[in-house]
């Protein structure tokens, strides 16, 4: 698993190289950020789930949570090929069978199925994604999003949510039912 992790990383900023999408003067959290994607694997079930990642970017936190556990089945979902085209360069590389990308408007995606879990990180405003996720959900899915204490603190009171820290590691925990 570390050795994957760190092909990730190292696949990461060659790609960054020659197309822009991780910003090179935030290399030095860069670790930070995939520490954040195992943190998180490591606080949801061990168990098969499906979890779209909204607007994955650059992997973070899909490619972590699809390398940690092969139960996992991972939509890495994000509209600009650019990014997509790495995130397919990683899941062949990585040989991660578990890992869908899609490159794909979350609001014109067809879902082939509905998601356990959700996250999205840097993507939106929570009450964003949970407009979002109502329709490419389960019905008692939580949505997972990583959070800076900053942005904690302003989103702390929405109903149904929790703040789960873990370590350096800050998630907004929106619980559904029904």
């Amino acid at each position: 698993m570390i050795t994957s992790l760190e092909s990730y990383v190292t696949l990461l900023k060659r790609y960054n190289e020659h197309t822009n999408i991780y910003s090179k003067s935030a290399y030095d959290q860069l670790a930070f950020h995939v520490q954040d994607g195992v943190t998180l694997g490591n606080l949801l079930p061990s168990r098969a789930l499906t979890i779209f990642d909204f607007g994955s970017g650059s992997g973070l936190p899909a490619l972590p949570l699809a390398i940690m556990n092969a139960d996992y089945t991972v939509y890495a979902i994000e509209s600009k090929s650019r990014k997509t085209t790495f995130l397919t360069q990683v899941k062949e590389a990585l040989a991660l069978s578990n890992l869908h990308v899609i490159t794909s408007n979350l609001f014109e995606w067809q879902a082939p199925v509905k998601a356990d879990i959700i996250t999205a990180k840097a993507f939106a405003s929570p009450e964003k994604i949970q407009k979002i996720s109502k329709k490419l959900r389960q019905d008692h899915a939580t949505i997972w999003i990583p959070m800076s204490a900053v942005q904690i603190k302003q989103y702390r009171e929405i109903p149904s949510a929790t703040v789960v820290q873990q370590d350096d590691f800050l998630y907004l925990k929106i619980h559904h039912e029904g």
